[in-house]
């Protein structure tokens, strides 16, 4: 089992929840049909247009070309086999919703993205994962992030990948009620790589992690960034919902929060991490956190009351180094972006800040 996952308790934690009742919309770039993914992947759909010279070209949501949607599928309910990574929620379902990521025509990802969103609202997601960023189309995905929130739905977005001292953040986790999700290498410190900002919620581990490389025929072991550790962050959610099938979104992203590993200095918060590593553990094994008002989102009203995590904890997150030995030397994460307009995970690349309203 790798690090992250004992580190997390996960075997514990499957023995109270591992996901069973609750859906994950993927909204990336599709999924590949592997072996470690048998049986949890619904049928899902694809909103990616074709390009105006081939007009009847079909994307089907079970295929992938740039591999990335396939891994976070993965991280959520893979099985393990093939080299590819355990999920830490085993027993959720995905629905994969698939985009133009990764291809020439990334540029409409994010009005497509929308549809996604819509699309996942109404056919049963209680989560959506957007391991994507960018600023075309944010009013839809504004107006489609609101629909999902009136349906109850949980969203997750990752932060970014141009960190290396640049508070540079998806503007997309800037939207009300969003959680943005930074990522942390194994000891609990922020990758050098991670954006962070004012909308920055939850952490979740982004470190050296299986993803799909070689045109998506392989696994490689690589830097999965905020992409990765936001499918971790929604797979907590999806335990921790598992085992409380009862609450509302709002509760859910409560909890999460209050029961974070977060800054060992004590600060409830801070840019990079935002309240601290994402531990359902805590909410499943040890049964803390206080769910409070269903109807309340969490993000705006006065921070959340917690505890700060001792530490002695391995889960609670180190501070930020002023500057890191690859960054001295030069060395970076960053990806190209994808299009004009928009760029994924592994390097989620993005220039516009959008600062979160908290009421």
């Amino acid at each position: 089992m790798p690090e992250y996952l004992t580190k997390v308790r996960a075997s514990q934690m499957w023995k109270v929840a591992d996901g069973t009742g609750i859906t994950v919309a993927v909204i990336d770039s599709g999924v590949k049909d592997l072996p470690g993914l048998k049986g949890r992947v619904l049928p899902g759909v694809s909103f990616m247009e074709p390009p105006i010279s081939r007009p009847d070209e079909k994307y089907p949501p079970h295929d992938d070309f740039a591999g990335h949607g396939t891994t976070m599928t993965s991280a959520i309910v893979g099985d393990g086999s093939g080299g590819g990574p355990q999920g830490l929620a085993p027993g959720a379902k995905v629905m994969p919703i698939r985009t133009s990521i990764g291809t020439p025509m990334a540029f409409g990802a994010i009005g497509e993205s929308a549809k996604g969103v819509r699309y996942a609202a109404d056919n049963g997601a209680k989560i959506i994962n957007l391991s994507i960023g960018g600023w075309w189309s944010l009013d839809k995905m504004r107006s489609a992030v609101e629909y999902a929130q009136s349906k109850g739905v949980l969203v997750f977005v990752a932060m970014g990948n141009e960190g290396d001292g640049n508070k540079s953040a998806n503007p997309i986790a800037g939207l009300p009620g969003v959680l943005g999700v930074g990522a942390v290498d194994i000891t609990g410190e922020p990758l050098p790589s991670s954006s962070y900002g004012s909308s920055t919620d939850l952490a979740g581990f982004g470190g050296k992690v299986p993803v799909r490389c070689k045109e998506n025929t392989a696994w490689c072991v690589q830097d999965g960034g905020t992409s990765y550790a936001t499918s971790l962050a929604s797979a907590s959610a999806a335990l921790v919902w598992s085992a409380h099938p009862d609450w509302t979104a709002n509760q859910v992203a409560r909890v999460l929060i209050q029961t974070a590993g977060g800054p060992v200095d004590g600060a409830k918060r801070n840019d990079w991490i935002g309240y601290g590593i994402a531990r359902p553990s805590k909410v499943l094994i040890d049964r803390a956190g206080d769910p409070g008002a269903p109807d309340t989102d969490p993000l705006a009203g006065p921070a959340p009351v917690k505890t700060p995590a001792p530490s002695a904890d391995p889960t609670a997150a180190a501070p930020r180094r002023e500057e890191s030995a690859a960054a001295r030397a030069g060395l970076s994460w960053k990806w190209p972006a994808l299009g004009a307009a928009v760029a994924v995970a592994l390097g989620l690349g993005i220039a516009v800040v959008v600062k979160r309203r908290r009421r």
